[in-house]
């Protein structure tokens, strides 16, 4: 059926309303995702708090017959589809200050889902890093065990089976649902040895996390995990010998890895039960926001909001890992590669959020301090990114410990004039100074 949209003022929303499109980016908003029909008073609150129209879509709306005919009336002649002019640019901040006070005039949480989150709507750690740390790890190698299963059974049935992929997934989200710090430590940690890393769990870990940090449901976060487990299943489709060696890829070479974009499509769509979300994380992770990306050259709103997430999260996760065209990267280093990039290959607020989920010193990276002490990051702080919870291991002539001394940076003074001022300056790539983190929780 041929949609019908048409831009609305948000003054004239009503319940039973389908909405389409904002007039700014679905990540700016708690509706992070795409389309929703309007179920209570609150949810119209929040998009004039937001928006100052939005696109309905009239044949997805569940409206009496006389107000279907005013939503179709006001769709132009000739058009099957009404665009607006240029989104209105809002303050910074502006909007989170309205939800906030949503929050506490209307409890937000029993219409945003999600019986695990608090009062904010937000998941709490439910566990420590170390009591997490075993399950974590189990959750993450029995993940990759199902992939290189499904990898196998996919290439023979050109189909995935997208029922037992959420279910080998399940354990990965409950872990960075009770404690996200001990999935990102299982993930820099493995990076140390490659036999024991796959690119596409740890994608999928990232796009969860981001997910939890955003507050998705957990039926979103299923639909993130699925996505980033198979955001290179086409790869299965390029002819055998076809990867490259580290170096530079040729143009013969790119345009080769291009397809497998469109082979993993072909491949959802012969599958049963594939999400939108997930058909847009494939089809789109390659998409850049300046219309830089692949295959159909995207720019900002128009790649669907999981197909951005897709996106930084497969990119961070390519840098901080030894593929076939770059060596692996600091986690502080890709932190501050992403920062490059926003407002170009990535929206800035994506960046920012990303970076705020996952850690500009990731859980697991080695750390320098400014006395020149060594350590491995062990919890993030949510507040502030440069601050995380370390674990002390070698001295400031880089000898170990007599005993591991844990730090946390929030609580000490940053201030460069206090003699108590401890600060990172600088982080180390995988394995630096000989620090095997796997080492830490056994």
């Amino acid at each position: 059926m041929e949609s019908i949209s048409v831009a609305i003022d948000t003054a004239d929303l009503c319940k039973g309303m389908f909405v389409a499109e904002l007039d700014r980016p679905w990540l700016e908003t708690p509706f992070v995702f795409q389309g929703f029909e309007i179920s209570n008073q609150v949810e119209i609150d929040i998009l004039r708090s937001h928006c100052d129209f939005v696109h309905v879509d009239v044949e997805r709306s569940n409206l009496t017959p006389a107000q279907s005919k005013v939503l179709k009336d006001a769709v132009p002649s000739g058009s099957r589809r009404a665009r607006s002019s240029v989104p209105v640019k809002r303050a910074p901040g502006k909007w989170m200050s309205r939800i906030r006070d949503l929050v506490l005039r209307y409890d937000l949480t029993r219409y945003l889902g999600g019986g695990q989150r608090d009062a904010s709507g937000h998941y709490p750690i439910s566990s420590t890093v170390r009591r997490e740390a075993g399950r974590a790890s189990a959750a993450f190698e029995q993940a990759c065990a199902y992939h290189r299963s499904m990898l196998k059974k996919t290439s023979k049935s050109g189909s995935v089976d997208i029922a037992a992929t959420r279910r080998a997934l399940k354990p990965v989200i409950d872990s960075i649902l009770r404690n996200p710090n001990a999935m990102a430590w299982v993930i820099f940690s493995r990076k140390t040895a490659p036999d024991d890393y796959n690119r596409a769990v740890a994608t999928a870990v990232w796009c969860i996390m981001f997910g939890r940090h955003l507050a998705f449901d957990r039926q979103q976060l299923d639909d993130l995990a699925v996505g980033g487990l198979l955001l290179d299943i086409g790869n299965l489709g390029l002819p055998a010998g076809s990867k490259v060696k580290l170096g530079e890829l040729s143009a013969e070479q790119r345009t080769l890895q291009e397809k497998h974009v469109a082979i993993g499509v072909e491949i959802l769509r012969a599958s049963q039960h594939v999400p939108e979300s997930v058909m847009d994380m494939v089809s789109c992770h390659q998409e850049r926001a300046d219309g830089s990306g692949y295959p159909a050259k995207l720019k900002g709103i128009e790649t669907p909001s999981f197909g951005r997430i897709a996106a930084i999260a497969d990119s961070y996760d390519a840098m901080t890992s030894v593929n076939s065209y770059s060596s692996a990267s600091a986690g502080y280093d890709a932190a501050r590669e992403l920062n490059t990039m926003r407002g170009r290959e990535f929206q800035a607020e994506v960046v920012e959020q990303f970076l705020r989920a996952v850690g500009m010193f990731p859980t697991g990276s080695i750390v320098e301090l400014n006395d020149g002490r060594i350590g491995v990051v062990l919890e993030q702080n949510p507040d502030n990114p440069l601050r995380p919870k370390l674990l002390l291991l070698l001295d400031k002539s880089h000898k170990p410990l007599a005993k591991p001394q844990i730090k946390q940076l929030r609580d000490l003074p940053a201030d460069t004039t206090s003699r108590r001022a401890l600060w990172i300056v600088n982080g180390h790539g995988h394995g630096a100074f000989g620090l095997d983190p796997r080492k830490i929780f056994k």
